[in-house]
């Protein structure tokens, strides 16, 4: 069992072999100095060259090190989210490995988590103080007003410098926001600093030393264009004010699904897919976990081709699948299910892993449980640009596309036999919808978009168009939709 740790310090890096054995050196004597713990995690994004290879030989030099390495390139905000997920100290901060900003910057800042009352302390070039010292580049500058005129313009005035890779968190801070947070490139800071606001903490904003580093990373005039698409991206999705999510449904969502999803198009084409999914894995008589039942509508389906169990965190839905007549259903959530090592051969996890502030554990679970020939069912939605008022509602953290999906499967340890886009036609109507509501509709009350069957024959035709959509989906795949669903396996 390890002591409290402090502090810790995440440190993404891409393509770093020239530059961050000097910095590492001068954490470690920073932090043999200091009277606090530190944990210090390195989080590679597949760099190219000996990245990796220096890291791990600082190993035995800190109390508490960790090195993570992701298997493909995903951006500099996916190796933070990456690293203060894992992270353990009371503290959690980052730091760019080009070295920057100096290592004695942490404890002069930490004051301001530990002792004044602040959840995020920003360290800035913009704001000045006498001991700062300040060596940058005028052109970079010059980018930089602009660019912060433009997030003061669309986003908040009460933060000066967004982009200064030297953040520190409060630890109860961390999954709340990064959670939620769905940029992973140089636009993370921004949609990250933007939530936190909106969700209420307080963050302070101070001067820090700041040198100049050749071979940065960043690209003007491309970044700069792309940072400002970042901007609106932000400003748009976040609209709606943020209530205080637990990732559960709101409760009148459970009583909405018992009451529809025995008929409504979208729960029954949804089941007729696992069904099929199901069938196509071989499992003579298998033993099935529904991973996130909800009221018991696919748990009831499920107990007429193997043997079953259901699991929900949500004593309310638990309570409607007593209600229709299941008793082989748990309640607990998926970072800890009370169950046996290798007990099922299919997990069914249908619309559960957006609703997880690190869907990496739950991953982790699943695989624990699964047969080693065993394969898992999973749904999620799909594309951020639908992003609304539904998925507040519904608790949601995130959305996906097919490429974030793969990402976090491969680095859990699955195989992907099979994915593809969902709804594909039902994408057309959604959009739109979606996005003038968030426009247009931010005050509104919170509703999901499946809490009333259509009439008869509407309902009717969609379910029929979606049949034939499912069936052409299994057999070539789909180019986009509204939901991705995914059949895996675990890796050898």
């Amino acid at each position: 069992m390890i002591n409290s740790i402090d502090v810790s310090v995440i440190i993404p890096a891409y393509n770093e072999e020239n530059r961050i054995g000097v910095f590492l050196d001068k954490l470690v004597t920073y932090c043999n100095n200091s009277r606090l713990t530190y944990e210090v995690i390195v989080v590679d994004d597949c760099s190219t060259d000996d990245t990796v290879g220096i890291a791990a030989q600082y190993e035995h030099q800190f109390e508490y090190f960790l090195l993570l390495q992701s298997k493909m390139n995903s951006g500099k905000g996916y190796s933070v989210k990456k690293g203060l997920l894992e992270a353990r100290g009371n503290s959690c901060l980052f730091m760019d490995a080009d070295g920057a900003v100096d290592p004695d910057e942490i404890e002069k800042n930490l004051e301001y988590i530990l002792n004044e009352g602040y959840d995020i302390f920003v360290g800035s070039r913009v704001l000045h103080d006498s001991d700062q010292v300040l060596d940058t580049c005028w052109y970079r500058e010059s980018m930089g007003k602009v660019f912060n005129f433009l997030v003061q313009l669309f986003l908040f005035r009460d933060i000066c410098d967004t982009q200064c890779g030297f953040k520190i968190f409060r630890r109860e801070v961390i999954r709340p926001v990064l959670s939620r947070v769905q940029i992973d490139g140089f636009g993370f800071d921004l949609e990250l600093l933007y939530l936190a606001q909106r969700m209420g903490y307080k963050i302070k904003e101070g001067p820090v030393s700041w040198h100049h580093v050749d071979e940065a990373k960043v690209r003007l005039f491309w970044d700069s264009i792309g940072m400002f698409f970042n901007i609106l991206q932000v400003r748009s999705r976040h609209r709606i004010i943020l209530p205080d999510v637990t990732g559960f449904l709101k409760t009148d969502e459970y009583r909405y699904m018992y009451e529809v999803e025995n008929t409504h198009w979208w729960f029954v084409s949804r089941r007729k897919l696992m069904i099929e999914l199901i069938r196509s894995f071989n499992k003579r008589i298998p033993e099935i976990l529904d991973m996130g039942c909800g009221t018991g509508g696919n748990l009831k389906a499920l107990n007429k081709i193997g043997y079953t169990c259901g699991t929900d965190i949500s004593t309310r839905a638990v309570e409607f699948c007593r209600m229709n007549g299941l008793d082989n259903v748990i309640e607990c959530g998926i970072e800890e299910i009370p169950l046996k090592d290798r007990s099922f051969d299919i997990v069914v996890c249908l619309d559960v892993l957006e609703h997880l502030d690190n869907s990496s554990a739950g991953l982790a679970e699943l695989r624990r449980i699964l047969k080693d020939d065993g394969r898992i069912l999973i749904t999620v939605p799909a594309f951020s640009i639908l992003w609304g008022q539904h998925d507040i509602a519904l608790g949601h953290r995130r959305r996906y596309t097919r490429k974030t999906l793969t990402r976090v499967l491969e680095e859990s340890g699955f195989e992907v036999t099979k994915m593809s886009y969902l709804y594909f036609l039902s994408f057309f109507v959604v959009a739109p919808v979606r996005l003038l509501r968030r426009l247009f509709s931010a005050g509104s009350e919170l509703k999901s978009d499946t809490i009333v069957v259509p009439p008869k024959h509407v309902n009717t035709l969609l379910l029929r168009i979606i049949t034939a959509e499912v069936r052409f989906s299994l057999k070539y795949g789909l180019p986009f939709g509204t939901t991705i669903y995914a059949a895996i396996r675990k890796q050898e």
